[in-house]
């Protein structure tokens, strides 16, 4: 450890540390004050386990600032080379990110895994999508309160239209959140990109009634795998509210091989309105208890209450 000081404020550095774990600290409140910076300038590895007092891993023990109380990383936090965060069992964590992270921090994030944290209530804050364009893997199970995942509004307001993402997102997992609603924002722009998909699975989220944003579902070309189970699912694709200037809406699922919907008492349909998909990679198709829909309709008749359009 290396403790410096400069212009007023105090930094410490860990130069060589590569992998940090903190697991079964009970009365561990934060890893360090904020009267300091931290920096991890090698650290590929970080792992925060059954700490339930902690609020932050930058601790405030003089006031409750209430921007920052509850928040697990600020920006005086400095993880420019960290690839893969595990943690768990944190009772009093609200959120992961401030909405002001440091400028050299979590850039190089390809894995997140989320386990049992209770009090959280989204996982990506809007304006904060850009640092996490290289993450590769997202894991989230076992979040009480967990409402929101990709978070594109605030009060209402959309993410900014000049605001481009191209997400490298390859691997969601969802499983058991009962109050989440929403995977990403409802009605999202379409300058964000969530092309690289290959496997998502939804189990046991019965407060989601719609998976995709119509602005997201087109760009699924790459998606292999997807299984959704036991969820309050009405729909798998939100309507398109923006309008379309096609005159056809078309879902292409060019390399999906596997679609497993099993428990789903509550979807009609894939999409409520007109539309085409194509499924050339299709091998394996797995309906089960999904009493309101009918597996296939006509394009034409315009029957409501089918999966596929044909």
């Amino acid at each position: 450890m290396i403790q410096e000081s400069f212009k007023n404020r105090a930094l410490i550095r860990f130069p060589r540390l590569n992998f940090l774990k903190l697991k079964g600290l009970q009365n561990l409140i934060g890893f360090c004050h904020e009267d300091y910076t931290v920096e991890f300038p090698v650290l590929m590895i970080l792992e925060i386990e059954n700490c339930p007092e902690l609020n932050g891993f930058i601790h405030n023990s003089t006031r409750k600032d209430t921007a920052t109380h509850g928040v697990l990383f600020n920006n005086k936090v400095v993880f420019p080379t960290l690839e893969k965060i595990t943690i768990s069992h944190l009772r009093k964590v609200k959120r992961i990110w401030h909405n002001q992270l440091h400028t050299n921090s979590f850039s190089m994030l390809k894995e997140l895994i989320v386990q049992e944290c209770d009090v959280l209530l989204n996982i990506f804050p809007p304006f904060c999508l850009r640092v996490f364009q290289r993450l590769e893997k997202l894991i989230v199970t076992d979040c009480a309160s967990l409402e929101e995942v990709f978070q594109l509004q605030v009060q209402g307001l959309d993410v900014e239209e000049t605001y481009v993402v191209e997400s490298r997102l390859r691997e969601l997992n969802l499983v058991r959140l009962p109050k989440l609603e929403h995977v990403w924002t409802k009605y999202c722009k379409g300058n964000i990109s969530f092309s690289s998909l290959k496997q998502v699975c939804i189990e046991e989220c019965w407060g989601l009634k719609t998976l995709f944003p119509f602005s997201i579902a087109k760009d699924l070309q790459q998606l292999e795998t997807l299984t959704i189970q036991n969820c309050g699912l009405e729909e798998i694709v939100s309507k398109n509210v923006e309008g379309s200037n096609e005159q056809e809406i078309w879902f292409a699922f060019n390399q999906l091989s596997i679609l497993n919907l099993w428990d789903l008492p509550y979807l009609t349909c894939f999409y409520p309105g007109m539309h085409r998909t194509t499924w050339p990679a299709l091998t394996k198709l797995i309906i089960s208890e999904c009493g309101r829909i009918k597996i296939f309709g006509h394009e034409e008749s315009q029957i409501e209450h089918s999966l596929f359009l044909i």
